[in-house]
């Protein structure tokens, strides 16, 4: 079924690693794979989904041969879908990079909820050095690292490295190469033991409280709250763990 992307399915974490070494480069088949992907594991019982690739790099973007006029409108259509299918996952998405994240390869990891490391990682958006613009690094990393940043970022084409997008908030944690994949399992792991439920409306309150004004933002994360979450089984569970001092049993509902 996947000839340019790995799908691994454990109990409660997904893994999709892009499969098209040395630069793993985005092509259309590559990212309608991704896309059936993310649909795969939508339909699963998994609480996290990592977002990886196999190789020295985890992508330099999408590829430049399908920017052209006559291949650019099913491009962005199919890279936007990708990139909805991982903003809109009910799954906790995480990002998992080591070496180059340009362009396409740097866009992927801005759409996932957060984003880990190697210290050997680049970030950047080159697209402006071939007279282009990247539309979703665009749209999203204003609201991630402010758009003084976002400016520099998206107008020199310059790239970053990872403890220098971690100072700027782009990344969540920087590991060194040799503990990089345990690390990112350990972080991974570490969510599924929160509740399922409590994570999949978190998740969403965070989104819908992006770039909206506080009213709006207070009116609707209160109205996830206590409409949704409070009412849940697991929310009782938590509370009523803490106050017996015992670990929690999630049930995810």
């Amino acid at each position: 079924m996947y000839e340019n992307v790995e799908i691994e399915l454990q109990e409660k974490v997904a893994w999709i690693y892009i499969n098209r070494p040395p630069l793993n480069i985005l092509d259309l088949k590559t990212m309608k794979e991704m896309i059936h992907a993310l649909k795969e594991i939508e339909e699963s019982q998994v609480i996290v989904t990592v977002i990886s690739a196999k190789g020295k790099h985890f992508s330099a973007g999408a590829e430049i041969k399908e920017h052209f006029p006559d291949k650019a409108p099913e491009l962005i259509s199919t890279f936007s879908e990708l990139v909805k299918a991982i903003v809109k996952s009910d799954k906790i998405t995480i990002a998992a990079v080591r070496g180059y994240a340009l362009g396409g390869g740097c866009e992927v990891p801005l759409a996932c909820d957060m984003i880990l490391a190697s210290e050997k990682a680049k970030f950047g958006q080159p697209e402006i050095l071939l007279g282009h613009y990247p539309p979703i690094a665009i749209s999203l990393l204003p609201r991630m690292i402010g758009v003084k940043k976002a400016f520099e970022l998206i107008l020199t084409g310059d790239a970053i490295d990872a403890k220098t997008a971690m100072n700027i908030g782009l990344v969540n944690h920087v590991y060194s190469e040799d503990e990089f994949e345990e690390k990112v399992k350990e972080f991974a792991e570490n969510l599924t033991k929160k509740s399922p439920i409590a994570l999949k409306l978190t998740k969403k309150a965070l989104q819908e409280s992006i770039s909206m004004p506080i009213d709006e933002v207070m009116e609707i994360v209160n109205t996830i709250y206590l409409n949704r979450l409070i009412q849940t089984e697991d929310s009782v569970e938590g509370l009523t763990a803490f106050l017996e001092k015992r670990d929690p049993v999630w049930k995810g509902k």
